[in-house]
């Protein structure tokens, strides 16, 4: 009887075993895809500051509702997840595309973005790594520019903004990176973001309507909530709005809640006159000189009034600066995307005066800035030297404890066993002896400089609207108060941290209308542990934490052994009124009034910011009225805010105009925060010789150009805002902290007191 070969046996069993199960293998449900993930603008984002994430999943061949995760570093190269919204599951249909947006915060240039799907079951269902480059593509993502980029973000019709860009962070050739102004464009109003913290990077927003439809399916998806949101908390808006402002602008238009009045008509603007006294230049608009414009009647216009035209000024007015909260919307009753305004040889120098550029800003700061730290890297670093007990290690200790320990395990051990104990095998005993003796000494030498208490810096600075302005409307009872905090704490353990912010308000933590947002803070730069260093930092901690809903606190937060944090957060909340001000202008710039304290609080170190001019207050205690006349002599904002007392110690060795050089008392915790909170006010560039970009939302030197409002600047000794770990303060009995509080006032005009 013949026999089949044995090799021949064994084909026949694996095809048969392949030919009967390929229809189970066909069965099989096939999984849903991560199709693409889009990060920024239209691939634009800034480092270390909240940015939208777009992730486009494909259906399988089965539904599935879950969550999304995003996985990304922070500056420290530990990673940071964040989830989509719990209560707005994430579907997926068979063969359908599903899009998801998120906020992230990356902290390292060049990072990939790792984004997971997990069914309702808790299982994993797709994932995908996006990796950085220079250009998005399939499987990719783009890399972060620097958190110093001055970023403009333009949705609607292009405005052309290529030359007035184009050079900026570049002189005499030299191009720096760290300064450079982009410009992001979106094309759909779906792009724009759904959170007010979406636009943290961008430091104007730029809309142009003269293509209405662009706007329509804004009307009810709250993204113009948002960006008011946004704009109140310190943002700037530029509103073009002439062609389309029938329609946008309308009582219920979806852009009528921008606009700084009531829409009435359109107008004809026929002469040029109004926009050549705005910027300074007679430059035709046309061959002509003819002109005919439609722009828009406005009634009960807010704010103020730079440009207009018609007999009356307040019926068509062309250019409106109105605040709104702290920040500001800028209203141009013209479309510079249309001719003849799109051609114009002027449109530049217009644009530049729209921004509030200076002429000379660019080639100046790049000059001035090249190599040098942002002013929130140098906090952070000031922060670091202020711990009490804790003592940095310095090199050359740390070198001498090297040197020692590899004399001690080489010729020293040795020599011992060699020459004195005669027994060379004896080195097995001697040799761990020494290992062991030198980590002792090591660590009592760092536990005796480090401490073994956890040790917390913080800097928080409140500004309080009291001034009436739009938003507000004028309720003593709904306030806007926006809260910054910066804080930098050393742990002298490996620990875990689920923190979440407790916003306090003169000592009160019980807040309407509160909100947080809370994040690490990074070093902007190339420094060591910047978020631009060449070789990005890996962590220890590969499962990293995970921020919360709504991005309100931080899960499992890992902090090394005697290692530093830096954390920041920012908090909104409706407030009453804790000072009472009656304030008139009166004269050359100067004021007069009262300012009454009713807080509940002892308001120190106060100071009345008025123009380019200030008054020293001093104490100002509860209840007490103080009256604003001639026994208080004005100086300038820049003299007070950095004379010989404007710090924690007193300088006594000043310039001649009575201030204090930077580079005397730069690590002066409370000089640094004024700087930063009137950078431009003081000449911010020239007398630190550092930018003020990564956190330049707190510098409120634009509310001073306006001569409705003074602001009331006071340090307080209350209980400020406070970190809590499992509901107990993240604190030591010797701990430091600055608070601030910033009161913007109503200041009525002469003709009105008249």
């Amino acid at each position: 009887m013949a026999h089949l070969p044995y090799p021949r046996i064994v084909f026949l069993l694996l095809a048969s075993v392949c030919l009967f199960a390929a229809p189970a293998w066909a069965q099989l449900p096939a999984e849903p895809t991560i199709a693409d993930a889009q990060i920024g603008f239209g691939g634009v984002y800034k480092l270390g500051c909240w940015t939208p994430l777009t992730v486009e999943l494909r259906g399988g061949s089965q539904a599935w509702t879950g969550r999304v995760v995003v996985t990304v570093p922070d500056s420290d190269g530990v990673p940071t997840r964040v989830v989509s919204e719990p209560d707005r599951p994430v579907g997926i249909d068979p063969g359908q595309t599903t899009r998801v947006r998120l906020f992230v915060r990356i902290g390292q240039s060049m990072s990939p973005v790792q984004v997971k799907f997990f069914s309702d079951d808790g299982k994993e269902r797709a994932k995908r790594t996006f990796y950085a480059g220079s250009e998005a593509g399939q499987g990719s993502v783009t890399g972060g520019v620097p958190a110093t980029n001055r970023l403009l973000l333009e949705f609607g019709p292009a405005l052309g903004l290529g030359e007035l860009v184009q050079s900026d962070g570049n002189t005499e050739g030299r191009y720096d990176e760290q300064l450079t102004t982009r410009v992001a464009r979106i094309e759909k109003a779906d792009d724009l973001p759904t959170r007010w913290y979406g636009y943290e990077s961008i430091e104007t927003v730029l809309l142009t309507t003269s293509e209405p439809e662009r706007y329509r399916p804004l009307l009810q998806s709250g993204r113009i909530e948002a960006l008011q949101k946004w704009v109140e908390r310190g943002g700037r808006l530029v509103l073009f709005c002439a062609h389309s402002a029938e329609e946008l602008l309308a009582e219920d238009g979806v852009l009528a809640s921008l606009a700084p009045g009531k829409y009435e008509k359109m107008e004809r603007l026929t002469q040029a006159q109004p926009l050549a006294t705005f910027i300074g230049s007679d430059k035709p608009i046309t061959r002509d000189r003819r002109l005919d414009l439609g722009v828009p009647s406005l009634l009960d216009v807010q704010g103020q009034i730079l440009a207009s035209a018609g007999r009356s000024e307040t019926k068509v007015p062309l250019v409106v600066r109105t605040r709104r909260g702290l920040g500001e919307i800028v209203f141009v009753g013209l479309d510079f995307d249309r001719p003849p305004l799109r051609d114009w040889a002027g449109r530049t120098s217009f644009l530049r005066r729209i921004l509030d550029w200076q002429e000379s800003d660019k080639n100046k700061q790049t000059a001035e800035y090249q190599d040098v730290e942002d002013l929130s890297g140098h906090l952070r670093n000031s922060l670091d030297q202020k711990f009490v007990g804790v003592q940095v290690v310095p090199f050359g200790l740390v070198a001498l404890l090297v040197g020692v320990y590899i004399l001690l395990i080489g010729p020293g051990d040795y020599f011992f066993v060699k020459r004195v104990l005669r027994r060379t095998e004896l080195t097995w005993i001697t040799f761990p002896l020494i290992v062991f003796a030198v980590s002792a000494a090591a660590y009592g030498i760092a536990n005796r400089m480090k401490g073994d208490q956890l040790r917390v810096n913080q800097v928080e600075i409140i500004d309080v609207d009291l001034s009436g302005s739009e938003t507000t409307g004028g309720d003593s009872s709904s306030n806007l108060a926006r809260g910054t905090v910066w804080t930098h704490f050393f742990t002298p353990q490996v620990s875990e941290f689920n923190l979440h912010l407790q916003p306090s308000y003169l000592g009160q933590t019980q807040l309407d209308e509160s909100e947080q947002l809370v994040s690490w803070l990074g070093l902007p730069g190339y420094a060591l542990g910047g978020m631009q260093a060449s070789g990005s930092q890996t962590s220890v901690f590969d499962t990293g934490y995970q921020f919360s809903d709504g991005l309100s606190s931080m899960q499992r937060l890992p902090v090394q052994v005697w290692s530093t944090k830096t954390l920041t957060a920012r908090w909104s909340a409706r407030v009453n009124a804790p000072v009472q001000a009656a304030l008139r202008q009166d004269g050359e710039e100067l004021l007069s009034g009262t300012i009454s304290n009713d807080s509940g609080v002892e308001l120190e170190d106060c100071l009345l910011l008025y123009g380019r001019w200030a008054y020293n207050l001093g104490r100002l205690p509860l209840g007490k009225t103080l009256d604003i006349d001639d026994s208080l002599q004005p100086r300038t904002v820049k003299t007070l805010l950095t004379s010989a007392t404007a710090g924690d110690e007193t300088i006594t060795n000043t310039a001649d105009d009575g201030t204090v050089p930077f580079q005397k008392a730069e690590w002066d915790i409370a000089r640094l925060i004024k700087v930063m909170m009137f950078y431009e006010a003081i000449n911010g560039a020239r007398y630190t010789g550092k930018h003020h970009r990564y956190q330049s939302f707190v510098d409120l030197s634009s509310l001073l150009k306006q001569d409705n409002q003074a602001i009331l600047l006071a340090k307080c000794n209350a209980t400020g805002s406070q970190w809590l770990v499992e509901d107990q303060p993240l604190a030591s009995n010797q701990d430091r902290r600055w608070t601030y509080y910033r009161f913007v006032l109503k200041v009525e005009s002469p003709e009105t007191n008249d």
